[in-house]
């Protein structure tokens, strides 16, 4: 399943996720990756969850950041949920590309059995109609 987390900066997205993410992380029996494009949240996560600051990957597009999604469950099959703060810094994308991302995500999910939710900056009103339904109130 991919959820997302919409508002625009400066709403509370990404401490919002961090919460999410520390609580959830005794209830699943897999592990967790928190994707950000900085390490501006390293200390306020769980030290369980794996941080992956994307810059340091070199990311320019959507292509690439669905192959290094696509790395990371490759080498861990135990990954059961993954954090995307912030796509469009990760993947350099915006909301013209946010349908196939979340396609390619879907069938990550559905294959590997992995939960991914992800921050985008627009309010829910910017969000497509047949996205809407993936918002986390």
């Amino acid at each position: 399943m991919v959820q997302l987390v919409c508002g625009h900066s400066g709403t509370g997205k990404t401490m919002r996720m961090i919460e999410m993410a520390n609580k959830t992380m005794d209830s699943i029996q897999g592990k967790m990756v928190f994707l950000e494009a900085n390490n501006r949240h390293i200390f306020d996560l769980d030290y369980r969850i794996r941080y992956i600051n994307t810059k340091e990957f070199g990311m320019t597009n959507e292509d690439q950041f669905q192959g290094f999604v696509c790395g990371l469950i490759a080498t861990d099959y135990d990954v059961e949920q993954v954090y995307i703060d912030g796509l469009y810094k990760i993947a350099q994308a915006g909301i013209d590309k946010l349908e196939t991302v979340i396609e390619r995500l879907d069938y990550l999910s559905e294959k590997f059995n992995v939960n991914f939710i992800m921050s985008v900056n627009h309010d829910l009103e910017d969000i497509p109609e047949e996205l809407k339904n993936r918002i986390l109130s």
